[in-house]
C-alpha cells in the first residue's frame, strides 16, 4: 500500500472519530501537510507533517501530530523521531504513527506510549479523549462497566460455571452454548445486516424479561428458527441449534448478566475472548482436535504479509472461529476504500465470493456468527473434515493455523500424494492442493516446529523446496500459544505451482512478538519484530542478512540428508561474546555402585534435582527401580537433564553436599571451565530466553521432542565476568532461601 493510500485510510478514520477534515469548513481541526499559521510554517523550516490535529480555532498550538508511512516502510523508529521533531517545534503533546496496519501512540515529553486504563492505545482517539491526557496515562474505569478484557472474562467465567452446573460438561459444548447467547445479545445491539432489518420479535428486548420455561421455549421455538431463516448459507446447515441448556433458572441468570453490558461498545474481539477462555478450559482436560486459539496479533500479522486483495479468493481450511477470514475481510475492505472502489457491489462480492472456510467441529457455527457480527462473509463457511474434502486449484490466498500433531486415518490420507497418517503432513498438502495456478497464489501456514525436521515428512519437504513452493520460514518465539501449549511453532510461507521460483529461502527469527514469553503473555509496548517484518517483507530479497534474517540456497537445503528446515542445521556460527557448552561442560558417566539415593529431575523444583522420595513421597517407588546401581552418579554441582522434557525445562543441578543418582537415560555433566560457576550455568539454561529458545530449537523427534547430549553441548551461552556471575548466583540463592524458609514455615503452621 503506497503512502497516499495510507493517508486516505487515515483521513476516513479521522472523520469516523468526529474530526473535521474538509478544507472549506470554517470549523476544520485537521490540517494535512501544512500547519494552520505562517508562524508555524517558519518553525517547521519548510517541513510538512502529514496530519496536524488542533483542538479548535483558538488553540495556540496543535494537540497532536500524525505521521503516516506506507505499509512497507522499513524503520518505524525513524518515523517516530521525525514526528517527535515536528511535535516539539509546534509544541504538540501527542504523536501518532500509522502505516495502514496499526497505530503507535506517544507522549512527546517522555517518548512513552499512551495508555488508557493500563491498556496501550493502539487506535486513533477522538478529540475529547486526547484532551484528557496530562501525561501518557489516563484512567476512565469509573465511566464504563467493562474496563478491560479481564472484566469480560469474569462474565464468561460465571456463565461457564452456570452451564457446567446445568450438566453441560464438555468445554467446547459450553462454549457453543454461550456463543449462541452472546450472538443473540450482539445481533440485537447491531441494527442491520446485509440489507435486511431483523424483525423485532427476534431481538433481545422482546424476550429478555420473560421467565422460566416461557423464556426457554421462546428462544428455542421462535428466535432460533427465525434467525436461521434470516441467515441462510450455501449448504444446508443451520446457524443455530436449539439450546441444550434446559435449566430456565440458570438461563435467566446468564440472560440477566448479559443484559447489563453494552457489548458492542467494548473495544475487544468479544467472540475471540470467549473462545480463548472456553477453549483454555476445554484443553485442560481434552484437546483431541489439536485446536488452539490463534492470538489475534498473529492473525493480523499473517493477513498483513499475505495482503489479500479484491477480488482474490481467500481460504482457511481449519478456520476455528473465523479469525483469519474476518481479518482478511477487514483488510480487503480497507484497501477498497483507500482506492475509492468500496461500494455495494464490491462489498457484496467480498461477503459472498471472497471468503471460504472449513471447520470440522461445531465451532463452524461460531465462525459464521462471528463473521455476521463483523461485516458478514459467513456464506461459504462449511462444517466438514477438510482432509477428506480436498479442493483443487481454487484459491488465491490461504491463511491458516493447522491442527497440531493430529492423528488421522487411512481415509483422510487417501486423497494426498504423500499418504502419511499424520495431520501435519495432510494439512500442508491440503493447502498446496487448494492454491490456484495464479502467479500470485500464496499461503501462510502456522505449523508446529516438528514439521521442520520430522523424518516422515522428509519427502514432502523435499517436494516443496524442489518445486519452488517454499518461499520462507518465520520462526516464532516459544510459548506463543501459551497457556494452551508450549509447542514451538513456525510459519511456512508458500507459493502455488506457477509462482516465480526462488533460488534461496529466507529464514526469519521473531524474538519479540510484542508479548512477554510467560504463561500469562502480558503485552510489551512499542515496536516489535512482527512490525519490522511487515515493514520489510516486500524488500526481503534486497536485504542483507542480519541478526533476524538468513538466506539458505535451495541447493544447500536439498543437499542436507534430512532436508531439514531447522536453521541451526545450516548456520551455527559462534556469536561474538559467546562460548559453547562443550567448552564449559564435559559429560561424565559414573555407575552408581555405591547406591547413592535416587534424585528426580523436574522443572517444578527451582534447582531441578530434588531427591525422589522428598519430591514424590511414597509414590516415588512406582516410578523408579529398587536397584539403582546402573544409574549415573551426580556429584555436588554437577548437572543433568531429562532429554524427553528438556524443551519444557527439565534440567537439574545437585546443590546438596552429597552425591545422588539419576537414571542412566539422563546425561550428566560437570564443569571443566574455571571461568564459570556451576549454578550460573544452570540459571542460564533455565532462565535465559535465548538459551531456552536454543534448547527448544534443538529438541526434535518424530514422536516426542528430545534433546540429545550432543546437541545440548552445541548450545551457546554468553561469556560473563566471574564477579557478575557470583553476584547473580548469590542474589538468587538468597532469594530462594527466603522463599524456602517461608514455605516451610507455612507447611508447619498449626492452629491450636
Amino acid at each position: 500500500m503506497i503512502e497516499r493510500e495510507v493517508e486516505n485510510l487515515l483521513e476516513q478514520d479521522l472523520k469516523d472519530n468526529g474530526y473535521i477534515v474538509d478544507v472549506g469548513n470554517t470549523q476544520r481541526n485537521i490540517y494535512r501537510q501544512d500547519p494552520r499559521s505562517s508562524e508555524e510554517k517558519v518553525l517547521l523550516s519548510g517541513k510538512h507533517p502529514d496530519f496536524i490535529i488542533y483542538e479548535n480555532n483558538n488553540s495556540k498550538c496543535p494537540i497532536a501530530i500524525i505521521e503516516t508511512k506506507k505499509t512497507e516502510y522499513r524503520t518505524l523508529e525513524q518515523a517516530l523521531e521525525q514526528a517527535l521533531n515536528y511535535a516539539k517545534k509546534l509544541k504538540a503533546k501527542i504523536v501518532f504513527l500509522y502505516n495502514g496496519n496499526r497505530y503507535l501512540s506517544y507522549w512527546v515529553e517522555t517518548k512513552e506510549n499512551l495508555f488508557i486504563d493500563n491498556i496501550e492505545v493502539d487506535r486513533l482517539l477522538p478529540l475529547k479523549l486526547l484532551q484528557k491526557f496530562k501525561s501518557n496515562r489516563i484512567f476512565l474505569a469509573n465511566q464504563i462497566q467493562i474496563n478491560n478484557k479481564n472484566d469480560l472474562i469474569n462474565v464468561f467465567k460465571e456463565a461457564n460455571n452456570k452451564l457446567r452446573d446445568a450438566g453441560i460438561t464438555i468445554g467446547l459444548g459450553r462454549f457453543t452454548e454461550f456463543s449462541n447467547l452472546l450472538f443473540l445479545k450482539l445481533i440485537s445491539e447491531k441494527s442491520t445486516f446485509e440489507n435486511d432489518k431483523i424483525p423485532s420479535h427476534l431481538l433481545w428486548d422482546t424476550y429478555k424479561n420473560k421467565d422460566g420455561n416461557e423464556l426457554l421455549l421462546y428462544i428455542n421455538k421462535v428466535v432460533i428458527p427465525g434467525l436461521n431463516n434470516q441467515f441462510k448459507s450455501t449448504e444446508n446447515i443451520n446457524l443455530f441449534s436449539e439450546l441444550k441448556l434446559q435449566d430456565p433458572v440458570r438461563l435467566k441468570y446468564i440472560i440477566d448478566k448479559l443484559d447489563k453490558i453494552n457489548l458492542s461498545t467494548i473495544n475487544t474481539d468479544i467472540k475471540g475472548d470467549a473462545f480463548e477462555y472456553f477453549i483454555e478450559k476445554y484443553n485442560s482436560t481434552n484437546n483431541d482436535l489439536g485446536e488452539y486459539f490463534t492470538p489475534r496479533h498473529l492473525v493480523s500479522f499473517l493477513v498483513a504479509i499475505m495482503n489479500p486483495q479484491y477480488p482474490e479468493k481467500i481460504y482457511d481450511p481449519f478456520c476455528g472461529t473465523g479469525g483469519m477470514l474476518i481479518a482478511s475481510f477487514d483488510h480487503i475492505k480497507k484497501n477498497l476504500y483507500a482506492n475509492g472502489i468500496l461500494n455495494e457491489e464490491t462489498l457484496d462480492n467480498i461477503r459472498k465470493k471472497s471468503l471460504y472456510g472449513s471447520e470440522i467441529s461445531d465451532t463452524a457455527r461460531i465462525a459464521k456468527m462471528n463473521m455476521i457480527l463483523t461485516g458478514d462473509g459467513h456464506t461459504n463457511i462449511i462444517k466438514q473434515d477438510s482432509f477428506i474434502n480436498p479442493v483443487k486449484q481454487k484459491y488465491d490466498v490461504v491463511i491458516t493455523n493447522i491442527p497440531f500433531n493430529l492423528s488421522v486415518n487411512t481415509q483422510q490420507a487417501e486423497p494426498y500424494k504423500y499418504k502419511i497418517e499424520k495431520g501435519n503432513a495432510l494439512a500442508i498438502q491440503h493447502v498446496l492442493k487448494s492454491l490456484n495456478n495464479s502467479v500470485n497464489a500464496r499461503a501462510a501456514v502456522i505449523v508446529p516446529e516438528i514439521v521442520l525436521n520430522d523424518s516422515s515428512l522428509k519427502d514432502l519437504r523435499e517436494d516443496i523446496i524442489r518445486n519452488g513452493n517454499l518461499k520462507g520460514v518465520i520462526s516464532l518465539p516459544s510459548k506463543v500459544f501459551m497457556p494452551y501449549t508450549e509447542a514451538k511453532t513456525s510459519i511456512l510461507i508458500l507459493g502455488g505451482n506457477n509462482t516465480p521460483s526462488n533460488d534461496r529461502i529466507f529464514f526469519y527469527k521473531i524474538k519479540n512478538d510484542g508479548y512477554t514469553l510467560t504463561t500469562r503473555r502480558r503485552k510489551k509496548f512499542g515496536i516489535n519484530d512482527l512490525d519490522e517484518f511487515i515493514n520489510c517483507y516486500q524488500y526481503l530479497n534486497e536485504m542483507e542478512e542480519n541478526e533476524n534474517l538468513t538466506f539458505i540456497s535451495r541447493d544447500e537445503l536439498l543437499a542436507n540428508s534430512e532436508i531439514s528446515l531447522l536453521l541451526f542445521k545450516y548456520r551455527d556460527n559462534l556469536k561474538k561474546g559467546y562460548i559453547r557448552l562443550k567448552d564449559v561442560l564435559e559429560r561424565v558417566r559414573i555407575p552408581n555402585l555405591e547406591m547413592f539415593e535416587t534424585a528426580s529431575i523436574t522443572k517444578q523444583d527451582f534447582w531441578g534435582m530434588p531427591c525422589g522420595n522428598d519430591f514424590w513421597g511414597e509414590n516415588f517407588i512406582s516410578v523408579t527401580s529398587n536397584d539403582n546401581s546402573n544409574y549415573s552418579v551426580v556429584q555436588p554441582n554437577w548437572l543433568s537433564f531429562n532429554p524427553a522434557r528438556a524443551n519444557i525445562g527439565s534440567f537439574g543441578i545437585n546443590v546438596g553436599k552429597t552425591p545422588v543418582s539419576v537414571t542412566n537415560a539422563y546425561p550428566v555433566f560437570k564443569l571443566k571451565n574455571d571461568n564459570f560457576i556451576p549454578k550460573y550455568v544452570y540459571l542460564l539454561i533455565r532462565k535465559n530466553q535465548d538459551v531456552i529458545d536454543e534448547i527448544i530449537n534443538r529438541s526434535y523427534g518424530t514422536v516426542r521432542q528430545s534433546l540429545s547430549a550432543e546437541e545440548f553441548l552445541k548450545i551457546q551461552i554468553p561469556i560473563v565476568d566471574l564477579e557478575v556471575q557470583k553476584k547473580i548466583v548469590d542474589e538468587v540463592t538468597n532469594a530462594y532461601s527466603k522463599v524456602k524458609e517461608l514455605t516451610d514455615e507455612l507447611d508447619n503452621y498449626q492452629i491450636s
